[in-house]
């Protein structure tokens, strides 16, 4: 079936498994407007919880709203400048950023020393991190790798910094849930190679426990089904990736004589609800990686954080060649196509799709 040149994809706010294709007008750019062309964006369980995540007064179908009952997931990726009305962005430059499901995208930029900042009113709800945009080179290598991992390392970075405080608090083990997750990868590699002194234990599906052994990045890896065997000794903290009330729920009556605190991050699993159930412990926190990181910035300095971030999101990416197998796909039917296969839990974990419009 022809699909448009211009397109927007919406899902139903009701029913994430039905999506429809949109023609796109182009638009009438006013005085200070650019118009985007997206090049290449990827799509990881992060892009789900996004979708399930709709809080009153904060839900991320606000950043970019749909036709009446339906919404436009957000996605990170690479756009290029097609038209613009603004004198300080040039034609042809491109950047990466927080965008619609879209062919295409308008932004009110404001230049600033890494890029520019969108100054759409209706996204100023997000904090920064959401609505600046960073100046991109011309496509490399690492480029498609960075397209599925630059939008969840953050998450990735300041985690380990948190458990790493924990670490000198005296913890000593880490369990992970959704352990093939690329958070949980990607949090696993970064305490091994610096060092943590914790042990880091995954917890995964038992389809996924050999993909996660496989890694050599944990510790332990166990199977939801065999939580008795969970070795955690000591003082322990739980990073969930899963927003599932009954994993949660397990995995805490597992650790609670020794459970110290309980990090949630992410909504990975198709039973995943925004609020927690009552666990065993101590009181479970949201770990809101835009604001832990700005955190970090303001206690570390701008320049010195983002030079060991650059360092370890490189690392990272270079490390994901062993295992992780970049597919590509086009236009929008494969979007949605990929979309509900992770929705359903079905993607496989080493596999990621780079998609161009």
């Amino acid at each position: 079936m022809p699909q448009p040149h211009r397109w927007d994809l919406v899902f139903k706010l009701d029913d994430l498994t039905v999506s429809e294709i949109r023609d796109a007008r182009p638009p009438t750019l006013q005085p200070g407007e650019v118009s985007l062309a997206v090049e290449r964006f990827g799509l990881t369980t992060n892009n789900v919880t996004y979708a399930r995540f709709s809080e009153p007064g904060f839900s991320y179908w606000d950043a970019f709203p749909g036709p009446e009952g339906y919404g436009r997931v957000p996605v990170w990726g690479f756009a290029r400048v097609e038209e613009s009305r603004h004198p300080g962005v040039a034609v042809g430059s491109r950047y990466y950023g927080f965008m619609p499901m879209a062919s295409h995208h308008v932004v009110a930029p404001e230049p600033t020393p890494q890029g520019f900042a969108d100054t759409t009113p209706q996204l100023h709800y997000l904090p920064p991190w959401y609505w600046n945009y960073t100046l991109a080179g011309e496509p490399d290598a690492r480029d498609d790798r960075r397209a599925v991992l630059r939008a969840v390392y953050p998450a990735v970075f300041n985690l380990a910094g948190m458990l790493e405080r924990q670490a000198a608090l005296g913890v000593r083990s880490v369990v992970v849930t959704s352990a093939s997750s690329k958070v949980a990868t990607g949090l696993a590699q970064r305490l091994s190679s610096e060092r943590a002194g914790l042990s880091v234990i995954g917890v995964t599906s038992a389809g996924n426990a050999a993909f996660a052994e496989r890694l050599g990045l944990y510790d332990t890896v166990v199977a939801y089904d065999a939580l008795s065997s969970v070795p955690a000794t000591g003082p322990v903290v739980l990073v969930d990736l899963t927003g599932d009330a009954a994993r949660q729920s397990a995995v805490c009556e597992r650790l609670a004589a020794d459970l110290r605190h309980t990090a949630l991050v992410g909504f990975t699993h198709p039973g995943s609800s925004i609020e927690p159930p009552p666990l065993p412990g101590p009181e479970p926190e949201f770990f809101f990686t835009p604001l832990v990181e700005a955190e970090a910035i303001e206690h570390e300095g701008a320049e010195q954080y983002h030079a060991r971030y650059t360092k370890a999101e490189d690392g990272f990416v270079d490390s994901t060649e062993s295992w992780l197998t970049i597919r590509h796909a086009q236009g929008p039917g494969a979007v949605a196509d990929v979309f509900g296969a992770l929705l359903a839990g079905k993607q496989p974990p080493d596999v990621s799709y780079v998609f161009r419009p």
